[in-house]
């Protein structure tokens, strides 16, 4: 097949990770299996940006007959997708955790402008052999589900675009990945498979019916059409089902995400605006009408633009009108009445009163008029065109909710500013335009889904997790280029073409001559020879689809709960987090290195993490909404993300055990201590220990000095001492008498209680395990929640089983109680009091919250949490930042205490009125 290019050099993906024909790469243990060409939503973005992780692990793959026509396809399952976190503008990938055929699929929405592909891969969790995980299922009633459920193999679906008149690229990006026949992976996986020369391909848009005897001539594939509207229409209800932040609002240049309550989510009227309007009345899945348009559209402002300025691109006439003044050219109320509004009716001396009016009377021909102030004007004139008649056609059926998209809007500020204010204006107030972050991709989207159901009645927005790899900052320009081919690659790309903290200023990769054209940035237009990406575009994230997450069961107000304490809209608070950022990521990129034994290929990794998460803060302090709605939590989790894409898996791993084994030998004389005492005195040290040991934060620069100062226990028992009470927050006394009554009035003890733990060493070992040991006396089930991941020196699950089984060395209670909670299956425990009665106990037990992150979300945690919350009456949350930067306002259906020492003077002061080192006693009763 001519032109079409073999053994290409590799290119960056949209996700972050590096991609190769060879499937053999670090960092790409997956193979893609499918595409789908998604929208049009920013022509800027020509990015395969998928992370290609996940494989089917080895298994043999038969020859896949999803290229047939749809009723001989083997379903495709699209219940709870989810996007996974790719880099590109707008151009997410899709995963399909629930899709357990092998089947491979690619789908096509061929506009007038872009092309737009989706296509799909296949993805394999990887288990591992956890004996705690099958105890904790057995105990809690966890079933495995059938396979739908909790499949063994899931899937993503990935976002590239093209320009239609750069249709070559296309077919070219195609044949190199072997899309059109099962993937280039199908080989890797069953050598034995053969090609499919009758292969059938879903394809929506004009294009469809244009290019199909092109497609059948270079890849040998027939493409069957969809119809546009209802590819559109179930695009559409599949983002806004699906995905939390999708829809936002836009106003003044700011954006505001709006949650869409999936109950009250029709009727809506959906406005796409490609090269002509069509306005679609929708009620519901499959229920839809075009009740209106209007031929003034995206072709309208880019053909009357390029005959007027004579630039020879779309996204150039858009740029063009940032730095145009319409007044100039439109005739405006205060040109009419001396500078004065109009507002007897409501009119301002700003408002347009004639589009181009102002040319009638001036002696000046086409030459004399600044190309800026034309595209200004011609985009004010059809934005507001389309955003009148819009609102006029809601009004007309009652509808409230307008959401526009199509290939015209593209993430560009004046264009969701006017329409904006179009709609504001004429409904008073009483409307709002919607925009969507996938807008360009819904035909793309809805053609893919056409392959079969495609279950979206069983999508939940909390199993979808979108994460943002290290392209994601990089929004403002073409990619050119196949896949970079592993991680060595990636981190040349960094070194190369990335400085710590500033934009790109090196020179611009471009494609070299006989490649794809998919690798490297082209330089964005008018942005001079700087890299860096457009400040008022929306990024996309891959979308991670996560089966086992749910809705914490134990929240007040689902609908109503917000994580995030703190308010970064608050631009103040925005740059003092950032600053803390910052200046912390020298001590981790050392703690990471020195994780991997300091070796040279170490500090290469180092160095790019920290070039890359620099980028992110420098993005997002440019733009706060490019990846969504974005919290304090958002932002620790980007960089423990950050950390793993570079293959940090765990950098504070030996800091970690260190602290673990000093604190392990002081527990039996701590334990000791504790017995000692009356059970009033007991249960004040219990929780003056877990405030004093909750000191040992590396995330807190004034905690990490104080470890240049002394060891662990000299600093454990420093800060008990400082102990005293009252404490900033101190509902200690509420929650003593809740748990030992007064006089002969002994309540009862909890049932359960779900302890969220903090950070090893001190924290947990003397801390946490002591106060779980108290309740456990009480005749109170104890479940330990820790992280799923690594991050900072937090605990994770898999740790907590061994220093549990330590500590039991030297105490029965916690003996008995992790034995009967399944944690000590393996371990062979010889107790100092030599007890060895198989006296009954309540149980001990450990589960992962579903996160990586020293925050969480309870909106999405484990399967294992939510099944351990349904029949706990006590939550303690402990650490800050669990219990401070989130969840300090959350409201439970049960009993909450949150414990924590405050270790940063802002956050004293703002949260709590105080100073650093204060503590937090919280105690909610049941609501």
């Amino acid at each position: 097949m001519a032109g079409l290019s073999e053994g290409q050099t590799p290119v960056l993906e949209i996700d972050g990770t590096l991609n190769s024909n060879d499937g053999n790469s670090r960092g790409n243990k997956g193979k893609d299996k499918a595409v789908v060409l998604v929208g049009e939503e920013n022509s800027n973005s020509n990015i395969d940006t998928q992370n290609q992780q996940g494989g089917s692990g080895g298994g043999s793959e038969r020859e896949m007959p999803s290229m047939h026509r749809s009723g001989s396809r083997p379903q495709l399952d699209l219940s709870k997708a989810a996007i996974q976190g790719n880099f590109e503008v707008k151009d997410p990938t899709i995963l399909l955790p629930n899709q357990s055929d092998d089947i491979s699929h690619l789908a096509l929405d061929i506009g007038g402008s872009l092309i737009k592909l989706v296509y799909f891969s296949r993805h394999e969790d990887q288990s591992i052999d956890d004996k705690r995980k099958k105890t904790i299922k057995e105990r809690l009633g966890i079933s495995n589900g059938n396979r739908r459920s909790y499949p063994i193999l899931g899937g993503r679906l990935h976002f590239v675009k093209f320009e239609t008149t750069k249709i070559n690229e296309c077919l070219d990006f195609i044949h190199s990945k072997q899309l059109h026949r099962g993937g280039v992976d199908s080989r890797h996986w069953n050598p034995g498979v053969q090609a499919n020369d009758n292969a059938v391909i879903k394809a929506t848009g004009g294009g469809a019916y244009k290019f199909a005897d092109l497609f059948k001539e270079r890849l040998g594939v027939s493409l069957d059409k969809e119809d546009e509207m209802d590819c559109l229409v179930a695009g559409a209800n599949f983002l806004l089902k699906a995905i939390r932040h999708e829809a936002f609002t836009h106003m003044e240049g700011q954006k505001e995400f709006v949650q869409i309550d999936t109950n009250d989510l029709f009727p809506y009227l959906l406005v796409n605006i490609g090269s002509g309007v069509s306005m679609i009345k929708v009620d519901g899945d499959g229920k839809f009408e075009r009740v209106s348009g209007t031929n003034v559209g995206g072709g309208t402002y880019w053909g009357l633009g390029r005959l007027l300025t004579k630039c020879k691109s779309f996204d150039e006439l858009l740029e063009l009108s940032q730095r145009g003044d319409n007044g100039t050219i439109d005739m405006l109320v205060g040109d009419i009445y001396g500078g004065m509004d109009y507002s007897k009716i409501g009119l301002s001396a700003s408002t347009i009163a004639s589009s181009f009016g102002k040319t009638i009377s001036d002696k000046k021909e086409l030459a004399d008029y600044r190309p800026e102030d034309i595209s200004l004007s011609l985009l004010r004139m059809i934005s507001y065109n389309i955003g009148q008649i819009s609102y006029l056609n809601a009004l007309r059926f009652g509808l409230k909710r307008i959401f526009f998209g199509g290939f015209f809007i593209r993430g560009h500020a004046y264009t969701m500013d006017t329409i904006s204010f179009a709609v504001q204006f004429w409904s008073k107030g009483e409307a709002q335009a919607m925009f969507l972050r996938h807008e360009g991709f819904l035909g793309a989207l809805g053609a893919f889904m056409s392959y079969e159901k495609h279950g979206l009645d069983d999508l939940m927005v909390h199993q979808l997790v979108e994460r943002f790899p290290m392209g994601a900052p990089y929004t403002g320009g073409r990619i050119h280029g196949p896949p970079l081919g592993d991680l060595n690659e990636k981190i040349s790309w960094m070194e190369k073409f990335v400085l710590k903290g500033t934009e790109i200023t090196a020179p611009v990769p471009m494609a070299p001559s006989g490649t794809t054209g998919l690798g490297g940035f082209e330089v964005p237009l008018s942005k001079g020879s700087t890299l860096r990406s457009d400040a008022s575009a929306l990024n996309i994230g891959v979308l991670h689809l996560v089966p086992t997450l749910e809705v914490f069961p134990l929240l007040a107000d689902p609908k109503m709960y917000e994580p995030n304490t703190i308010d970064l809209a608050d631009r103040s608070e925005l740059e003092y987090w950032f600053t803390v950022l910052s200046e912390h990521l020298p001590d981790l990129v050392d703690k990471a290195v020195a994780s991997e034994g300091g070796t040279d290929d170490a500090k290469r990794r180092g160095d790019a993490f920290a070039r890359a998460f620099s980028a992110h803060l420098a993005r997002l302090m440019e733009e706060p909404a490019a990846y969504g709605k974005l919290g304090l939590a958002n932002l620790l989790e980007l960089r423990e993300e950050c950390l793993r894409e570079f293959q940090f898996l765990d950098a504070y791993r030996s800091i970690k055990q260190r602290e673990n084994e000093a604190s392990l030998a002081v527990l039996p004389d701590l334990l000791v201590e504790l017995d000692s005492m009356s059970e009033e005195t007991r249960l004040l040290m219990l929780i003056e220990g877990v405030l004093a040991a909750n000191i040992f934060d590396w995330g807190s620069r004034a905690c990490v000095d104080l470890y240049h100062k002394g060891t662990i226990i000299e600093i454990y028992r420093m800060s008990r001492n400082k102990m005293q009470r009252p404490w900033r927050v101190d509902d200690f006394d509420a929650f003593k008498e809740r748990m030992l009554g007064s006089g002969d009035n002994k309540p009862r003890p909890h049932k359960r209680a779900l302890l969220f733990v903090d950070n090893s060493g001190a924290d947990v070992v003397l801390g946490m395990l002591p106060l779980a040991r108290e309740l456990l006396r009480r005749g109170t089930e104890v479940v330990l929640v820790a992280n799923s991941l690594p991050a900072l020196n937090d605990i994770t699950a898999m740790e907590l089983p061994d220093i549990v089984a330590e500590a039991a060395k030297h105490c029965d209670i916690l003996r008995r109680a992790a034995e009967a909670g399944g944690l000590l299956v393996d371990a062979m425990i010889n107790t100092l009091d030599g007890s060895k009665e198989n006296s009954p106990s309540v149980p001990l037990m450990v589960v992962e919250n579903g996160c990586g992150s020293p925050c969480i979300d309870l909106r999405q945690v484990s399967s294992e949490l939510a099944a351990a919350a349904k029949n706990a009456d006590l939550i303690i949350l402990e650490g800050m930042g669990r219990a401070l930067h989130t969840n300090f306002n959350a409201r439970f259906k049960c009993e909450a205490l949150k414990l924590a020492m405050v270790k940063n003077q802002r956050l004293a002061e703002k949260l709590i009125k105080g100073n650093i080192y204060d503590c937090v006693c919280r105690y909610e009763p049941a609501r």
